[in-house]
């Protein structure tokens, strides 16, 4: 009845405000099912970077008679209540808008950050309760995001009198370790690793002084949940950050996913990560479909050089840098140059800069279509939205996680420990996750894709990249390249 009564509304809906997706009227009968049934569902789509499928899924809910809450950004919030509601009012639905809940007779819809929701676990983790959580591909990030701990000097420093022995204890303590760790450091590495007995010592000085401030609380509770820690020296300051994050993200929000129903809507062409990770743990998704979005896709033409040197060669920046300038020439559209290699990155763009002047920008929106422009992976797929797709991406390193970062040098020797395939299980899904959602622009144009990182071709976790990479085309030359 309610796939039936969605249809109706959303038919109505789309007579005065017209649409170019599709698949609009069987997303809004699967959203319908999914609701009627109690079911989990993962619906994969890169519709939903648009704002064209919420009208579906807002008539679903506001004719299902249960309360549900729908976790998106406070930015997504802001538009909804602004440009949705009016509409959605006009088609026949009568509610009331208090904060940010619409409030039927019968039921609720409450919108809500991710921020906020996990604030208010305790509300929801022992609940059967509808949870709609779009943007559930940076799940991992944002969650990282949330739980991080950076304790810094003016943590240890709390406002109160210095002259209180407690106070005393925790500067002294401060200092000591202060000395300790710069005694320890390594020239161009301004990260600590923590042996065991400091790690003992920690836990006990926090457990112990747990009450003095939020921070200290925060810090307890985490090192007693075992998350990954370090510590980071400020050389121009003279002083140092205890940092530390969750291991297993999701793991802090397991007993909600266990005890909730959910729809998870991830603005990927195909989940790579989600599906399995749940499935790990135990936790069923009891349908998962794919949609087209609102474009022709295309084939992605792929390049990846046979010959191209391996990152650790001494050649390999100049040879890098030759390549480009190659692939640039006659390029009257937007070339995408991505690398996480901060120092790389900065290269590329400042000898690029030498040829192309203005033409090349470092992390900046372009304003004019033939521009060069040098980024990470990170910045490109939070601002590809408001950025015309490149005429062609150059990969001079493919994005595996980088093991100077504390976190992933952590995280692997904690798979190692379990004997766990740490670069399969860990290092090569975040790849291709990452990988996928920055080429993903290139099927509006069928644009090229060139990989010069010569373990694309040689390594052969690096032709399971390849191979990753669809719907592609690989061709084996390219000019003026060759």
């Amino acid at each position: 009845m309610l796939e039936i009564l969605s249809h109706q509304y959303l038919k109505r809906f789309i007579k005065v405000h017209q649409t170019d997706w599709n698949h609009i009227y069987s997303f809004g009968r699967i959203i319908s099912k999914c609701l009627e049934e109690n079911h989990t569902y993962l619906i994969n789509s890169e519709i939903f970077s648009t704002n064209n499928w919420i009208s579906a899924l807002m008539i679903s809910l506001f004719l299902s008679e249960e309360n549900s809450t729908f976790v998106i950004s406070q930015e997504k919030i802001n538009f909804l209540k602004k440009n949705y509601l009016k509409d959605l009012k006009s088609i026949g639905f009568d509610f009331i808008l208090k904060n940010n809940e619409i409030i039927f007779s019968t039921h609720r819809v409450c919108f809500i950050t991710l921020e906020n929701l996990i604030s208010n676990l305790n509300v929801f983790r022992y609940i059967d309760h509808r949870i709609i959580f779009a943007g559930i591909e940076n799940i991992k990030e944002d969650l990282k995001n949330h739980f991080r701990i950076s304790l810094l000097k003016k943590h240890w420093f709390f406002n109160g009198d210095k002259s209180l022995i407690i106070n005393q204890k925790i500067i002294s303590t401060y200092n000591v370790l202060k000395k300790k760790f710069f005694l320890r450091k390594v020239i161009g590495n301004n990260n600590i690793f923590l042996d065991h007995e400091e790690l003992n010592f920690l836990s006990n000085f926090f457990n112990e002084y747990s009450s003095y401030s939020e921070h200290f609380s925060r810090v307890s509770d985490a090192l007693s949940k075992g998350w990954a820690c370090w510590v980071t020296l400020d050389d121009t300051n003279f002083e140092w950050c205890f940092c530390l994050e969750p291991i297993d993200e999701l793991s802090q929000i397991k007993q909600l996913l266990i005890n909730n129903k959910f729809l998870f809507l991830s603005a990927t062409r195909k989940d790579n990560f989600l599906q399995k990770y749940l499935k790990k743990e135990s936790i069923d998704i009891d349908l998962v479909m794919n949609f087209k979005s609102n474009f022709k896709e295309k084939k992605i033409v792929v390049y990846a050089p046979p010959k191209q040197m391996l990152p650790n060669n001494p050649m390999f920046t100049k040879v890098v840098l030759n390549n480009c300038k190659k692939l640039i020439i006659l390029r009257k559209g937007l070339t995408l140059v991505l690398s996480d290699d901060d120092s790389l990155k900065r290269y590329l763009a400042t000898e690029l800069a030498s040829i192309y002047g203005k033409r090349v920008l470092l992390e900046t929106i372009p304003s004019f279509k033939n521009q060069i422009l040098c980024a990470s992976y990170i910045w490109w797929i939070n601002n590809s939205y408001l950025i015309k797709s490149p005429e062609q991406i150059i990969i001079p390193l493919l994005p595996i996680p980088n093991m100077a970062e504390p976190i992933n040098n952590i995280t692997v020797s904690h798979n190692k420990k379990l004997s766990k395939d740490w670069f399969r299980e860990f290092l090569l899904p975040q790849a291709i996750e990452k990988l996928e959602r920055s080429i993903s622009p290139l099927r509006k144009n069928s644009g090229k894709l060139i990989i010069l990182d010569g373990r694309a071709k040689k390594r052969k976790w690096g032709r399971l990249i390849l191979q990753s990479i669809q719907p592609s085309k690989q061709i084996n030359y390219m000019l003026p390249f060759d």
